[in-house]
């Protein structure tokens, strides 16, 4: 990736952004009373701001330079596979996300014992916990390697200095603050994207010199290696993952009810619609604006590329903010939902079954900060390596293991006939088939003759996503009609359906007074228009500093009249996560 070159006031922006975030955690430090607060909001977080969360714990920084680049060499078809994230939200809206809430919980496995049995629960506890750590890492890792690029500072310290702003701000505030910090990233990510496109249409002589003249197929839903075939695989494994993925499933029980939880989904998805489109098409533009790429390999420079060519300085500094904290929205997330495991289905279950709500508060601070250190030392391993070959296979390890690892849990929610030895069934055999299909890829498909193309493998690798997920659930199916369950396991799934059947009482809904996030998110948006304010100042374009002040003045106005109508609305400050 290019080395960006910022000015002061994008640098003034970036370190402001971290101020704002680390603030927000200490915010909420003091307003948490219990677990509840913790890992699920109380259950009073309102439906829009989970949905917004939900929307932005799906991308990371890595989504922007991949989606970019893909759109700039192969068109609409980099669009097609964002939108494979809606079929996903929508299945949440008309189905899971209803069930999460109703299932009561505050951690995505807690209901297993009471479905199956509690080595069930312990299991994909355990199995899934690594998988999501070195994700996480991952992630990091990515994040680390694009702010380096952008700021210039060494890539071992910009891993350590993002891994860490994450771990402290849900350490300190936990879900409350990851949804807040989540509507900051989404604000920021907002103007870079809708100030972008305008901005890269103009430069290119208007819209309709902007969109002609491209490739032929251009604007088809398929292009390049990414047939029906990988698409549809795609579709697949965005639908398990956005209704099985601990920290997306966490966005629909941390509602105050089932209707609200749906409303989120509904919300996440109006977002990924929208936003694809917005956020990937001035990289279609860019083959008028920056047409040498292709040439000179450098592809997955164009994101950044069009930002330092059309983007005022300061407005720099809120998209390269932005791209990080997509990343910070995901790992942060995930933090909170291990925690959670950890702390609920681990240690509470397994060592101190009567640890008191403060003990697990303190459990599952510092088990969020251990998450966050091996992450951060993961991250940094992966970077001492420097195999980009590794980091593929790493990627799609994960890939293919996410459909024995959450396809039980959704079958669980979903199905009154499925046992305890079903849900086992289909994780081993859906593990068998991970293997074997990353077997075939990395040995099988290399030995063809003439060596496998880019179409056969992205091919390949959507059928393996689709074989993966079909032998998951047919060990669901012939586990569960060649396991049948005793009757200790038919009371407790009985029980567990008439209560997943009974919607959420009004006793069981926290009080209207008390779920409004408005007063800090009021204050959060005026902090982000002051950053551009002080970024104006600073600036010595005159357009710069014209287009930086009155977007700061406009945002310190709309967060000024939020804080307002927070403030008539809400109870005093603790009230807003605590209830008292």
């Amino acid at each position: 990736m290019t080395r960006a070159q910022l000015s002061m006031p994008d640098y003034v922006v970036i370190a402001g952004y971290f101020v704002i975030v680390l603030w927000i955690g200490f915010y909420f430090r003091s307003r948490l009373d219990a677990p509840k607060d913790y890992f699920a909001g109380g259950h009073r977080v309102p439906w829009w701001l989970a949905g917004i969360s939900h929307y932005m714990s799906s991308f990371s920084a890595f989504s922007f330079v991949a989606y970019a680049q893909m759109g700039y060499m192969y068109g609409w078809v980099s669009v097609t596979l964002f939108w494979a994230t809606i079929p996903g939200c929508l299945a949440g809206a008309l189905f899971f996300a209803r069930r999460w809430r109703r299932a009561r919980i505050i951690t995505p496995i807690q209901f297993l014992e009471a479905r199956f049995n509690s080595f069930v629960r312990q299991l994909f506890a355990w199995s899934g916990i690594p998988m999501k750590v070195l994700d996480d890492a991952l992630k990091v890792f990515a994040t680390g390697l694009f702010v380096s690029a952008s700021t210039g500072v060494d890539l071992e310290w910009m891993i350590a200095v993002c891994g860490l702003v994450m771990v402290a701000y849900t350490f300190l505030g936990g879900l409350w603050a990851l949804v807040v910090t989540d509507y900051v990233q989404f604000l920021m990510k907002t103007l870079a994207i809708l100030l972008l496109l305008p901005l890269a249409i103009v430069q290119a002589g208007g819209a309709a010199r902007a969109f002609a003249g491209l490739p032929q197929g251009f604007f088809a839903p398929t292009g390049g290696p990414y047939g029906m075939i990988y698409i549809a695989g795609f579709v697949v494994l965005m639908t398990i993952s956005y209704n099985a993925s601990w920290s997306l499933a966490q966005k629909y029980y941390s509602v105050r009810d089932e209707t609200e939880a749906a409303k989120a989904a509904y919300c996440a998805a109006a977002l990924n619609f929208v936003g694809a489109p917005l956020m990937i098409l001035p990289a279609l533009v860019g083959r008028h604006l920056l047409p040498d790429l292709l040439a000179e390999q450098r592809t997955a420079d164009v994101y950044i590329l069009l930002v330092l060519t059309l983007l005022p300085v300061g407005m720099v500094g809120i998209i390269v903010a932005a791209m990080f904290s997509a990343t910070m929205a995901v790992v942060s997330a995930d933090f909170n939902a291990i925690a959670s495991v950890l702390t609920k289905d681990v240690y509470q279950r397994l060592l101190r079954p009567g640890a008191s709500d403060r003990q697990l508060l303190q459990v599952g601070r510092w088990a969020t900060l251990a998450l966050g250190l091996v992450t951060i030392g993961l991250a940094l391993w992966i970077a001492a390596l420097g195999q980009q070959a590794l980091f593929n296979t790493m990627v799609t390890l994960l890939g293919l293991f996410m459909a024995p690892t959450f396809l039980p849990l959704l079958a669980g929610l979903a199905s009154r006939r499925l046992t305890a030895h079903g849900a086992l069934l289909g994780f081993c055999l859906g593990l068998i088939t991970g293997f074997v299909m990353l077997a075939a890829k990395t040995w099988w498909l290399p030995s063809l003759p003439g060596g496998a193309s880019l179409t056969t493998t992205y091919a390949f690798e959507g059928l393996s996503l689709l074989v993966n997920a079909a032998v998951t659930v047919i060990g669901l199916v012939i586990g569960t009609m060649l396991g049948p369950r005793d009757n200790a396991e038919s009371e407790r799934a009985a029980a567990f359906f008439d209560a997943l059947d009974r919607p959420i009482a009004a006793h069981e809904v926290p009080g209207a007074t008390s779920n409004t996030a408005m007063p800090i998110l009021g204050r959060s948006t005026m902090a982000v228009g002051m950053l551009l304010v002080l970024a104006g100042l600073l600036a010595r374009s005159q357009a710069a500093r014209l287009s930086d002040l009155a977007i700061g003045v406009l945002l310190v106005a709309f967060g000024a009249m939020l804080h307002r109508r927070g403030r008539r609305t809400a109870t005093p400050a603790a009230a807003l996560v605590s209830g008292s």
